[in-house]
Parts: structure tokens; C-alpha cells; sequence
């Protein structure tokens, strides 16, 4: 080598080593940068203890998320969140992530699961509902088991209620994969049969197998048995032969075959027992072969008892007729009257009858007269006699009828019964007489309802406004004229089913009805007699008496109120109502009937006439039939103040409605 050979060579030597130098140099401080980056972040260690041991053994742990190195079983990474997993031959992967309290403690947990094995197993034959154990411990029930274990060591069984129990001894390793086949053997039973009668054929499977008493041999499993025996009613069963239970034990009572029997009876109705047993059927189902004892019964028949066998088993007809007995009944009644048993007339009385010896309910009836009946039981050994005092229907109804009543329209109205009598009209030099007050004498003798109060606007427009919402209102309704109160009274005659007494063609007044017991207005004669004689001793001039001077709250009348609204008033009277009060304000006079006196004048039923009646004439019940263009009004109003106007006797007529004129309804009981 030259020199100039020699210096190229040491001038590349230095060069390589200040090379080398410079490498080193980087390393040195890339590690001081790295130890002081590691020193100066928040580094921690986390040791990772894995259970089981076998499973520690060889663990291996992966980040999977995060900075840092795995050593051993120790982790070192950024504190803060870190993920990484553990593997293990055997187990199955554990997946797990640390938090900053994690990396307080240092330390993590980690248990390991084992891999499970894989377990399938069929029997021979394969059968369904197969039951399967695994040491003892049902798993399933099912024809084939498909499941997974843990390793270790098991039998497995499995059971079927008509197969020997098939085992196996196994040991499972973990992960691994297992085919077992089970070998079963059918159970053998036995089936001991007895019944009553003996000697019944035995079918198994519709196979005949003998006759009782029988026992026989059979594998496991559900058979079909028939008992059968001739004459009596066959039996069906199933049998199961199991391996908790092989030994069966079946006793059979035969019934006797039935047949229909059908019982044709006369009269129909009666009492039907079979064998001591009472039926309600005439249609039943009875043993052949056996004799059966039938008895028939009725109330006014001779009973009968019946022997007989059913032959066949289409059934038989058994006929009983029964015969009656009859006694004889004297019916009587006062006055004769009809006589009818069951809606069957059986002529007048007095008649002897030849009655079935039952209760019979005898009626006995006559026009005019209520109907009666009784119930009698003929006696066969003796003749009876019924005696019926009949009561009129007049007479019943007036016994039986309410004192007082409401009516639909929630009017009140109070019974009177007769006979009475009143004197209408004022003789010649009464004060304050006017010319048509006739005096007519007048008998009262038909009983009959009068309403308490006049009829109010309430009341009224029920009938006039139906449906109508108005505010209450109990002052007597006015401004009507008769027509329009005679159309009301039909109306409530209508709402309860009793006869009209107004008789109309369309809105035209065609006469009255004086028979009928529907709703009407007084008639002159009522109102007189209720104002002035009706519960007194002796007939009054006015409603409340004889004197002049009014007493206090005697009406509604013209009082010291009223001035400036009427033509004249009665001084030092005050009732406190200077116009149209309610109804019932005031006492009730010595009927019980109130506003006689004041208040509103009221139509009645009758015609006005200033024909003078016939002289020594008394009249009963007077009642207007005919057509009159005038019609009665009575009694005072609150406006009357003249004395010759609250007497009782006062009357007047009009064709047209007045603001103070009403009305108040009446009826004939009967």
C-alpha cells in the first residue's frame, strides 16, 4: 500500500467512526427522550392474575387498545382507558378494559371460562318423549339430546315409560365433541282383568283374547279394551303397561243393556214413578230383561200400579189409564148468577154438579154484579154445598174506593157519597137575591170525587202545552173558556182509561155523557152544596156561615190590598193577596175543599137558564146533557166586594173566557 493508499484508507476509517459516533450520539439521546418522555407522562403498571391455575399456565395476554408493552403477566401502559384479552387453549377468550380506578389498585382479576364440550346421544330405537339425566339430573325431553357440558364425569341415562332405562358412563374433555347411542329394551307387564258378571269376552286391539277371569302378558304401552258380555252394556278402557307401573288390575261391574220405554198416560198430569223413583219424563231408558214396577197417580183418580219387562231393546209402550172419581157439589148464590169451571159455563144457579174430586175454582158471575169465586175439593163419600152472596160492582166499588186520590196530573180530589140534599137559589127578601137564584130542591145521591183545589196553570199545560218548560206556576189557570176546560177533562178521562163525558165532533160540543165516569166539572148542584151545606149541620148563606162580616182569611177576595185594581173593595178585610193567589192559600171549608169563596170564579158543568123550574119538584143527581151557548159560573173572585156576591147562592153565565174565571174538576164514582 502507498501512501496515498494508506491516507485514503485512514480518512475513510475516521469518517466510518465519526459515522458510528453520530449514531450512537442519536440513540443515547432518542433513549434519554424516550426515558424522560416515560418519567415525565403518567405511566402505570397493572398486573393481570389469571385463575384457574391450569388456565394461568398458558395464558397469553394481547392489547388491543392503547399504549404500552405486556411483560410476564404485567402490563405498562398510559394510565387511562386500555383494552386487551386473554388467551388460553381450553377457555374461552375474556375481553377486558381498564379504567383509571383500575390502575389505582394495581391489580385485575381475571377468571377464565372453560370451552364447554359438545354432547349429542339417540336412542335405539329412537322414541319420543324420551326423558334424559346426566348424573341423576333431568336435562330434557326430547326423541334425540343435543346440549353441551363442562368436562368431567357423567352418566347418562335415558328414560321412556314403556323401555328399560338405557346408561352410559362418559368423561368429557373441554371443547371436545361427543356421539353416544343408548340401546333400550321394551318392558314386559302384566294385566289381571276380572268382572261381574263372569265371563265377559276380553278385546285387545279389537282382538279377542279370552274371557274373565283373565291375566295375561303384554309389552309396555297404552292397549285398547273391550269388556263385552251378552245382555248388559259393554265397557271400553285403556290400559297403560309402564315401568313404574307393570302390573295392572282392572275389575268391571256390567250394567244390563237399556231400552226405551215410552208411557202413554191419561189423563196427563200425574205423578209417575219407575221402581220407586219419580220421573218427570215420559220417555226413559230401563234394564232388559228385568221386571220394573210402574206407578201412576193423580189428584181425583184411582192410582195404578203396573208390572212389566222390557223384551227387546227397541223398548216397549206401556198404557196406564186411571179412573176418575167424582163427587157432587150444591152451588147457590143470592140472586142467581152463572157458573163457570175453567172458563166453561155449567148453567144458573141454584144447580147440583157432578165435579172431578179435585180443586175446581167455581166462579160465579151476573151483570152488574162483582164475580166471585171459591175453591172446593169434592168429596166422593158426600155432597158439599156453596153458598155466594154476590155484591153489586156499584156497591164494591163504593166500599173499596180511597177517600181521597191523586190523579195523574197530580190534581187532589176527595170522595162525597149520598144520598144528600141542598136547597139551590135564596128565597124572595134574602139580601142581595138576584132573580135567578130559583130555589130547587135537589137530592145528591150518585157518590162522586171533587177536586180540593181549582185546577192550576201547571196542570193545565199538561194537557194544553205538553213538554213545555215553564217556571212553576200553582194560581188557578183563567182566561179559558168551557170548551177549552171540557176538552181538558176528556183528555185526563183518556190518560186513565175512563169514559168521556164531553162529546166532540172535531172542536164543535156535541152534548155529554151523564153515565159516564170520566173527569167533568162540577155541576151546579155539587158546587152549592159543597159551598154551603157539605159538612154543616145546616145549610149556610155563605162559605163560611151565616154572618155578614167576613172573618179573617175566609179568601182571596177584593180586601183593602186590591184598591185601585177593583171598582170597589170590602173595608177592614186584608187577606195580603190583591190579585190571583195560589191555590190552597187559604183554609179549606167545612168539606175540605178550598177557594170556594174568592180566588177565581169557576165554570161548571151545567147550562145557564132563567127558565124557572117546575114547582114541587125534586131533583136527583141533575146533570146538563144538551148543547147551550151560556154556561154556568159560580162562586166569588178576588175581585168581588159586593155582598150579594159572595153569597153562596150567587150564579151568573157567560159564553167567553174571563182573566178571572177557572175551573175545578169533579167525577162520578160509579
Amino acid at each position: 500500500m502507498n501512501e496515498v493508499e494508506r491516507i485514503l484508507t485512514d480518512a475513510q476509517r475516521q469518517h466510518h467512526r465519526k459515522r458510528l459516533f453520530g449514531v450512537i450520539a442519536i440513540c443515547i439521546i432518542t433513549l434519554t427522550a424516550v426515558a424522560v418522555y416515560f418519567a415525565t407522562t403518567r405511566v402505570g403498571q397493572l398486573k393481570v392474575v389469571i385463575s384457574p391455575a391450569d388456565a394461568a399456565t398458558a395464558a397469553v395476554i394481547e392489547i388491543v387498545d392503547g399504549t404500552g408493552f405486556v411483560w410476564n403477566t404485567k402490563i405498562w401502559a398510559l394510565k387511562g382507558t386500555l383494552q386487551f384479552r386473554v388467551l388460553a387453549d381450553g377457555f374461552e377468550p375474556e375481553n377486558l378494559q381498564v379504567f383509571s380506578a383500575t390502575w389505582a389498585r394495581g391489580k385485575i382479576d381475571v377468571v377464565m371460562r372453560e370451552r364447554l364440550a359438545s354432547l349429542q346421544a339417540v336412542t335405539v330405537p329412537e322414541l319420543p318423549n324420551t326423558h334424559w339425566y346426566l348424573n341423576e339430573v333431568f336435562v330434557a325431553e326430547a326423541m334425540r339430546l343435543n346440549t353441551q357440558v363442562n368436562s368431567g364425569r357423567y352418566r347418562l341415562s335415558a328414560q321412556h315409560s314403556y323401555y328399560s332405562t338405557g346408561t352410559q358412563d362418559l368423561t368429557v374433555e373441554r371443547g371436545g365433541e361427543y356421539r353416544l347411542t343408548l340401546p333400550l329394551s321394551p318392558i314386559q307387564g302384566q294385566i289381571s282383568i276380572t268382572s261381574e258378571p263372569e265371563g265377559a269376552t276380553v278385546l285387545i286391539e279389537s282382538e279377542t283374547i279370552g274371557k274373565t277371569p283373565l291375566q295375561l302378558g303384554v309389552a309396555g304401552g297404552t292397549q285398547e279394551l273391550v269388556i263385552a258380555y251378552d245382555g248388559y252394556t259393554s265397557q271400553t278402557d285403556t290400559i297403560r303397561i309402564t315401568n313404574r307401573a307393570p302390573q295392572v288390575k282392572r275389575h268391571y261391574e256390567l250394567a244390563r243393556a237399556r231400552a226405551a220405554v215410552t208411557f202413554d198416560l191419561s189423563p196427563k198430569g200425574g205423578e209417575l214413578s219407575v221402581n220407586g223413583q219419580l220421573i218427570t219424563a215420559t220417555n226413559v231408558e230401563l234394564a232388559v230383561n228385568v221386571r220394573h214396577k210402574v206407578q201412576y197417580s193423580r189428584v181425583g183418580y184411582i192410582s195404578k200400579s203396573v208390572d212389566f219387562t222390557v223384551q227387546s231393546e227397541r223398548g216397549n209402550v206401556i198404557q196406564i189409564e186411571l179412573q176418575p172419581i167424582y163427587g157432587l157439589v150444591d152451588v147457590v148464590s143470592d140472586p142467581p148468577a152463572e157458573i163457570l169451571i175453567d172458563g166453561k159455563i155449567l148453567g144458573l144457579t141454584p144447580r147440583q154438579l157432578k165435579l172431578l174430586a179435585v180443586a175446581q175454582k167455581i166462579t160465579l158471575r151476573r151483570p152488574g154484579f162483582r164475580p166471585q169465586m171459591r175453591t172446593i175439593v169434592p168429596d166422593p163419600n158426600a155432597s158439599q154445598n156453596v153458598f155466594v152472596k154476590l155484591v153489586s160492582e156499584k156497591q164494591f166499588r163504593l166500599e173499596n174506593a180511597p177517600p181521597e186520590y191523586t190523579n195523574i196530573s197530580g190534581i187532589v180530589l176527595k170522595l162525597f157519597k149520598g144520598p144528600n140534599s141542598v136547597t139551590l137559589g135564596s128565597p124572595r127578601g134574602e139580601i142581595g137575591r138576584r132573580a135567578n137564584e130559583f130555589v130547587r130542591e135537589v137530592h145528591l145521591v150518585k157518590p162522586f170525587y171533587a177536586g180540593i183545589h181549582e185546577v192550576t196553570v201547571d196542570q193545565f199545560q199538561q194537557f194544553s202545552n205538553p213538554g213545555k218548560i215553564s217556571p212553576p206556576n200553582r194560581h188557578p189557570v183563567t182566561n179559558i173558556d168551557w170548551g177549552d176546560a171540557a176538552k181538558f177533562c176528556n183528555w185526563l178521562s183518556d190518560k186513565e182509561g175512563l169514559a168521556k163525558v164531553y162529546l166532540f165532533l172535531g172542536d164543535q160540543f156535541m152534548g155529554s155523557d151523564p153515565t159516564a165516569d170520566g173527569y167533568r166539572m162540577l155541576t151546579e148542584a155539587e158546587w152549592e152544596w159543597l159551598a154551603r151545606k157539605a159538612g154543616r149541620k145546616k145549610q149556610t148563606t155563605f162559605t163560611w156561615g151565616d154572618s155578614n162580616t167576613i172573618p179573617k182569611k175566609s179568601g182571596n177576595l177584593a180586601d183593602e190590598s186590591a184598591q185601585g185594581s177593583v171598582p170597589s173593595y170590602i173595608p177592614n178585610y186584608m187577606d195580603g193577596q190583591p190579585k190571583l193567589s195560589e191555590v190552597g192559600l187559604f183554609e179549606a171549608n167545612a168539606a175540605g175543599i178550598h177557594d170556594l169563596a174568592g180566588n177565581a170564579t169557576e165554570w161548571t158543568h151545567d147550562a145557564y137558564s132563567l127558565q124557572p123550574p117546575a114547582k114541587n119538584v125534586v131533583e136527583t143527581d141533575p146533570m146538563e146533557r144538551g148543547i147551550s151557548e151560556q154556561r154556568t159560573v159560580r162562586g166569588s173572585s178576588w175581585r168581588s166586594a159586593d155582598l150579594s156576591e159572595l153569597r153562596a147562592a150567587w150564579r151568573d153565565g157567560s159564553s167567553s173566557k174571563r182573566d178571572d174565571v177557572g175551573f175545578r174538576i169533579a167525577r162520578y164514582l160509579l
